[in-house]
């Protein structure tokens, strides 16, 4: 009895392991010895992993997501030697001219890995949080937005947290009745303009070598931002404008229409505590009588020169639709272009203004004469700066330069005019002087052949 005891309980044992799940088997046979990110800012981040099991890894896969991207995605390792234990790796580009990951962003990952045998393991979830390495990050917080900065900068990182709550208020909600969704809204203070650079997608050039950049909204839920002055006595209004942006999006960008620039960087610009520099750039256009045509505001100018104007004019367009009928209406024309109405259409349905009619309405207003002529849109879009990236910058002397070089192309037309006139002339005096030439020939032909007065090497007439 004691034996058939001893075999059944062996029998049970036995039993049990082969009917013991295959996954729980892999799970138990496989081991995650490691997990780790390496950061390569500004160019790249590698994930890596190192795993034993009982039979050969034949596969692995990096699977991860980004919080507030709203879809998951995979990639697998250029190479994988197969073996018991491995170390793969994905190398993940995230500033080239294809992709952009910018920094602030959170990732959640995991590896999977199958062996010989068919046996698929997965590792437990890990989050990572992309910021530039080598700097001690801090950060302080409130019910929406969260400030990372580094150094001594605590005290402008919360005038920055309180900004951007007053700023949500006043816009978001009080102007727009809008509300945030995608949550914290991450904004990442640098020490300069010069170290948030690498950060920022396809910067470097004429425009951005001209044009200084304190702020930069990269996604709904990122900015970037610097504390360099941006002329504006308020040192927050960077932060004000970028966080604009994303409310701007939120209450009026559609899948099928679009936010003209000028209302986008208007708006953004309300959003500020004052227009600052912008609005003397403006004022001198103003009296230069070189406003921008209006159907050339529809897209940003990539003339560094005139920013200052674009986004001052920017500004008081918005701000005179807002004056005429009410925050309310505004609002409506925001939810008008979000539900897919043409902006020039949507200003027409909320406000009953043709964009001639707004444009003549508006220089009325600055005491400027209606627009005679029609201005004809630019044959092609100027060069515009990457998705994401909108300059904060007030380069207010280039209004006064651009106003008294008016005229200029016209004046050197009409020299041009002059000069062929006078050439024309020469040649119609030349040409009539050898008429008069053949014809004296000629009489003196029919006179004997007598050379005229004063000729060399002919007799005197006789």
């Amino acid at each position: 009895m004691r034996g058939r005891a001893k075999s059944a309980v062996w029998l049970a044992v036995m039993t049990a392991a082969l009917l013991w799940p295959a996954g729980e088997r892999a799970r138990a046979a496989t081991v995650f010895e490691s997990l780790t990110v390496e950061n390569g800012y500004p160019q790249t981040l590698t994930f890596r992993v190192t795993v034993r099991a009982d039979a050969d890894i034949t596969d692995a896969t990096l699977y991860y997501r980004i919080k507030g991207r709203g879809a998951s995605a995979f990639d697998k390792p250029e190479e994988l030697k197969p073996g018991r234990l491995v170390t793969a790796e994905v190398v993940m580009q995230v500033n080239s001219g294809q992709v952009y990951i910018p920094v602030g962003s959170e990732f959640t990952y995991s590896w999977e890995v199958t062996t010989a045998d068919g046996q698929v393991a997965r590792s437990e979830e890990r989050e990572f949080l992309y910021l530039p390495p080598d700097r001690e990050w801090k950060s302080v917080s409130n019910d929406f937005m969260t400030m990372y900065y580094h150094g001594d900068r605590e005290t402008l990182a919360r005038a920055y947290l309180d900004a951007g709550q007053d700023t949500y208020e006043r816009i978001g909600r009080q102007l727009y009745g809008v509300t945030l969704t995608t949550l914290p809204v991450k904004v990442i203070l640098f020490a300069s303009e010069a170290e948030m650079t690498p950060a920022r997608p396809g910067s470097g050039g004429r425009f951005d070598a001209a044009v200084t950049t304190c702020g930069t909204k990269v996604t709904n839920d990122i900015l970037l931002m610097n504390p360099t002055p941006c002329g504006s006595t308020d040192r927050t209004d960077t932060l004000r404008h970028e966080l604009g942006h994303i409310l701007n999006d939120v209450a009026g960008q559609g899948t099928l229409a679009k936010l003209p620039a000028w209302m986008d960087e208007g708006a953004a610009v309300y959003a500020q505590s004052s227009p600052g520099d912008y609005e003397g750039a403006f004022r001198a256009a103003v009296r230069a009588d070189r406003l921008i045509p209006f159907n050339q505001m529809t897209v940003p100018t990539s003339n560094p020169q005139l920013v200052g104007v674009f986004y001052g004019q920017a500004y008081f367009m918005v701000k005179f639709l807002i004056d005429r009928e009410g925050p309310a209406r505004f609002a409506e024309l925001m939810r008008t272009i979000k539900s897919g109405t043409r902006f020039d259409q949507a200003i027409e349905r909320v406000y009953g203004l043709s964009m001639a009619e707004f444009e003549d309405a508006f220089r009325a207003e600055h005491g400027l004469a209606p627009r005679s002529q029609p201005t004809a849109a630019p044959t092609a879009a100027p060069t515009q700066r990457p998705q994401q990236t909108q300059p904060t910058a007030t380069p207010t002397r280039a209004a006064a330069q651009q106003a008294s070089d008016g005229g200029g192309d016209a004046g050197l037309d009409r020299g041009m005019v002059l000069i062929f006139g006078v050439a024309v002339l020469l040649a119609l005096a030349g040409v009539f002087s050898w008429l008069v030439s053949m014809m004296l020939a000629n009489r003196r032909e029919q006179g004997g052949g007598g050379a005229g007065p004063g000729a060399a090497g002919g007799p005197p007439a006789g």
